[in-house]
């Protein structure tokens, strides 16, 4: 986030956790305005807002629609019944045309079982039907997740995707 408002974007971030935004703000050295809306803390700073509450009553009422968005904890956060949910309510808060980075985590899920859990590239297909979705990146990453080595994992891949709306 502070990377792109250090470049003149302005950014929205959404999390259930408070405490997340004022670690957040406090690890970049950002001094935030506290407001409440229904449903809702902000956590307003020059060109940072971050609203803390259930993302899926977050509403374009709120902050408008968004031309990007930057996923990479939070569709691997939640239960395959929930996805669809989630994927359905972040598309309602993306002006058409546009586009997002997604990170998700993919693991032998006989070894375990989330959070976070695993989406696979084919499930992310579904989830994002009728758009353009372009893997950028693929790399093995549990040898810089031990915990999760000592879940069990023998395998784990992050991938990053492009998600043309």
């Amino acid at each position: 986030m502070r990377w792109l408002a250090d470049r003149g974007h302005e950014v929205v971030g959404v999390d259930l956790s408070e405490i997340a935004g004022e670690a957040f703000g406090s690890e970049q050295g950002i001094a935030f305005t506290k407001t409440q809306i229904p449903g809702f803390t902000g956590l307003h700073s020059e060109r940072i807002t971050f609203y803390a509450g259930d993302f899926l009553d977050f509403t374009p009422d709120i902050a408008g629609v968004f031309d990007a968005f930057y996923d990479r904890a939070a569709l691997i956060a939640l239960p395959s019944t929930m996805r669809p949910v989630y994927t359905r309510h972040l598309q309602s808060l993306i002006a058409p045309g546009g586009n997002g980075l997604l990170i998700t985590l993919e693991y032998d899920t006989s070894s375990m079982d989330g959070p976070p859990f695993s989406v696979s590239e084919s499930e992310v297909g579904s989830l994002f039907k009728g758009f353009q979705v372009e893997r950028l990146h693929e790399h093995d990453c549990l040898d810089e997740e031990p915990r999760f080595k000592e879940r069990g994992l023998r395998w784990m891949k992050e991938t990053v995707f492009h998600v043309l709306l």
